[in-house]
């Protein structure tokens, strides 16, 4: 939800949205019993790097100079 106000780019809440969807589905597979780790793959390390990508615009968006 952090991600949904346009002061953010659009590639920035669509990484942002992926990264979450990624992560509610290892959410899911925790909860039906199934043992994951953070390096588990896919879930939930095919995360990361969408969320890492959704940091990254957030740092560049409120580092850069204002408009």
């Amino acid at each position: 939800m952090v991600s949904v106000p346009s002061t953010f780019a659009l590639w920035m809440r669509f990484t942002a949205f992926i990264a979450a969807a990624l992560f509610l589905a290892s959410v899911g597979m925790v909860l039906w019993g199934t043992p994951l780790l953070p390096t588990s793959a896919p879930l939930p390390a095919a995360g990361y790097p969408f969320l890492v990508a959704t940091f990254a615009g957030w740092i560049w968006t409120l580092v850069r100079p204002a408009r």
